[in-house]
């Protein structure tokens, strides 16, 4: 086998293996990072889901001086007190709920240390989306809710180009030109039963068997499992098809690593078989 593996054709051969090894064991690597970070991200996320309810300026600071984009915050639950500025209410386009399209209705509460983006719920398009649908109003004066964090958009949301107060993304820097209000850089969602969500479908609870999104924490382990099977295949393919083609000259007659005696053998074989085959004829 070692002389077969020191030919040319096979020393090149040895080389790619020896790449595509490295490439796939690099992979299996960046895999396990991929996994330590989706872990690390589930376990926050759903820790933020469970930890108890926070007043919205501990959790985000003053809206005009906060200490969080609200991106490490995500699905915390928070309190705030203050009034609904319905005349500043969008309607949030594109979304689905139990399998129907609408919006999510977007109102602004103002509070003492600033304003937050309230989702007060869900309402189904029922006509054509240049037709805005009619909204239940928040309840009037001082209302004290329980929402979940959610990040603002950073993209545009088209206000104003769009029909009615609908808009294409939730962003907080836009909405506080038009407030002309501090707001905090997220939004939140109304949790049920609380005020601002009558007449409208409550939003649901967020997934967590993998809220981070993406690949399951057990396949990036099978990814892991599979980049580095295949370094090992990688490597062990040349001496693979040096044995097999060291067999398959052992099985031809006259070829390397066969022996006089093997010979011998063999065409004793075949002469013994011809005789059988002429004494039936």
């Amino acid at each position: 086998m070692l002389t077969i593996l020191r030919q040319p054709r096979y020393l090149g051969l040895c080389a790619l293996m020896a790449l595509l090894a490295l490439v796939c064991s690099a992979a299996g690597t960046w895999q396990i990072f991929r996994f330590e970070q989706k872990h690390r991200a589930n376990h926050q996320l759903r820790s933020d889901a469970h930890d108890k309810p926070t007043e919205i300026s501990q959790a985000l600071g003053r809206a005009d001086n906060p200490t969080s984009t609200g991106q490490a915050q995500k699905f915390r639950t928070v309190t705030a007190t203050g009034t609904y500025l319905e005349t500043k209410q969008t309607l949030l386009r594109g979304q689905s709920q139990d399998s129907d399209v609408g919006y999510l209705v977007i109102t602004p509460l103002r509070t003492g240390n600033g304003v937050l983006l309230i989702a007060r719920g869900f309402v189904v398009q029922n006509n054509a989306a240049d037709v805005t649908p009619k909204v239940p109003a928040p309840p009037a004066g001082t209302v004290t809710v329980s929402a979940r964090l959610e990040p603002a958009d950073a993209a545009r949301d088209k206000f104003g180009q769009l029909p009615g107060d609908q808009v294409d993304t939730v962003n907080a820097a836009e909405q506080a030109n038009r407030i002309g209000q501090p707001v905090w850089n997220a939004y939140a969602e109304l949790l049920p039963g609380q005020p601002g969500g009558a007449g409208l479908q409550a939003i649901p609870a967020p997934d967590l068997s993998n809220p981070a999104g993406g690949a399951e924490e057990p396949q990036h382990l099978a990814y892991v499992l599979q980049w580095y099977l295949f370094a090992l295949l990688a490597l062990g393919a040349p001496f693979l098809l040096a044995r097999a083609e060291l067999r398959g000259n052992d099985d031809t007659e006259g070829g390397p690593g066969t022996t006089e005696a093997t010979k011998l053998t063999r065409r004793e074989r075949k002469a013994s078989l011809d005789d059988r085959l002429a004494g039936r004829g």
